[in-house]
């Protein structure tokens, strides 16, 4: 990145050299003057450049899709909100039409501009998100559970399949019900490998015939010390079927 940013600032220099040699033909205090504004403006022009492993490496979206289908689809009319102690409260419809009401406390603040329900730290790896998936049921066995959370957390439509499918997929049970501990090795744009770990918590509405999970994960190597918070993020996680009403679907 940094051999990018070197070669297009020396085709920005040269172009503004030979406009400021036609345009200055006073002073050369005055050229070099503005010479050095050009420069210290070209530089400012370029923050993609700067090296973003960081910022690559800061959360879900860093990794995956800005607009996954993640199956969320918000009530008509309302918001996602996120009180002081951190916990995200939520109105989801089903593809049923069905009203769902989630919840889960996370120390991360609530992105308001996301297509879902995620929050995410934005200066580091941790994050958490729903998931809804349809026809899933309650009674299926876990290979058929598995397979339809990896095809849609981690398949090409998914959080963390926009640039290549994840690799070295494993599912392992955890000592709390429908709690899911995954590793998988995911890409960047760059190709770069970027291995990951995550809980995924597994609840059912629509009478068992509905999917929704929390999914909350970072980077390999910081899952170790972040594991206990991890941990309660996934188990704060609630989602239960609301009385029935006549609420529609927000598109």
């Amino acid at each position: 990145m940094q051999e990018k940013r070197a070669v297009l600032v020396s085709l920005w220099l040269i172009i503004f050299n030979v406009a400021l040699s036609l345009q200055f033909q006073d002073t050369p205090d005055r050229i070099l003057i503005n010479r050095r504004t050009v420069v210290g403006t070209i530089y400012a022009s370029f923050p993609a450049f700067v090296p973003a492993a960081v910022a690559f490496d800061g959360g879900v979206g860093g990794l995956g899709k800005t607009k996954p289908e993640t199956g969320v689809v918000l009530r008509e009319g309302s918001q996602p909100v996120q009180n002081k102690e951190g916990i995200v409260t939520a109105e989801i419809v089903s593809s049923k039409g069905n009203l769902i009401l989630v919840e889960f406390k996370t120390p991360y603040p609530l992105l308001s501009s996301t297509t879902g329900l995620e929050a995410r730290d934005l200066q580091k790896p941790d994050s958490a998100f729903v998931q809804v998936i349809d026809g899933v049921s309650s009674n299926e066995a876990k290979k058929v559970i598995t397979r339809a959370l990896s095809e849609n957390i981690l398949g090409s439509k998914g959080k963390f399949g926009a640039y290549a499918i994840p690799t070295d997929i494993k599912f392992r049970d955890t000592e709390v019900p429908n709690l899911f501990k995954v590793t998988f090795t995911a890409y960047t744009p760059a190709m770069r490998e970027s291995e990951r770990t995550m809980l995924v918590q597994c609840k059912w509405v629509d009478e068992g015939q509905t999917l929704v999970a929390l999914v909350t994960g970072t980077t390999m190597v910081r899952f170790k010390s972040e594991e206990k918070t991890l941990t309660k993020i996934a188990e704060s996680f609630v989602a239960i079927d609301a009385p029935r009403t006549q609420l529609t679907v927000k598109k």
